[in-house]
């Protein structure tokens, strides 16, 4: 029970220091990195199965939240876009997994989670739930996130440039 609660303020400190630092996604990051550290000096963490389940739970409702029914009346005129979007990026991410797997020697069920797309605490818990090692799935997938934040805001932003003359 000691490691529990050891472990949930760490969690609860990387959580608070990311937010206050306005990391995107500062409470997961600012947790994943805190806790990262003391699992690494000290080989203590612990979190039970059920707190990883209710972590999933959490989750789960948080994205039912982002559906309204705008969201329901929006789905015709998105729904073709939507489709070739998934396609497109099932397709490369397949590809791009099978390239990291094979340039890497990572297992491949890692290389297709960690170049799937989809939200950083999404993937993570499910990857772990398929049996992926999540450690290299949060990095990969931490890294993706912190380059797009930064870089495709500045690359978007000269693309409408360059278009619009």
């Amino acid at each position: 029970m000691e490691r529990i609660f050891i472990t949930l303020i760490i969690a609860s400190l990387g959580g608070l220091v990311g937010v206050k630092l306005k990391i995107p996604a500062g409470a997961m990051i600012g947790a994943m990195i805190f806790v990262a550290v003391y699992n690494i000096w000290s080989s203590k963490g612990f979190i039970p199965e059920n707190f990883k389940i209710a972590a999933q739970v959490l989750v789960g409702g948080m994205l039912g939240l982002n559906f309204t029914m705008d969201t329901l009346y929006g789905l015709k005129q998105m729904l073709i876009p939507a489709l070739v979007m998934i396609l497109g990026l099932i397709v490369l991410s397949i590809l791009l997994g099978f390239v990291i797997s094979k340039t890497t020697g990572m297992d491949l069920l890692t290389s297709l989670f960690s170049s799937a797309p989809g939200g950083l605490t999404e993937m993570i818990l499910t990857s772990e739930a398929y049996g992926a090692d999540t450690s290299k799935v949060a990095v990969l997938h931490l890294i993706r996130l912190i380059s797009v934040i930064t870089v495709l805001p500045l690359v978007i932003k000269g693309f409408i440039r360059y278009i619009h003359g």
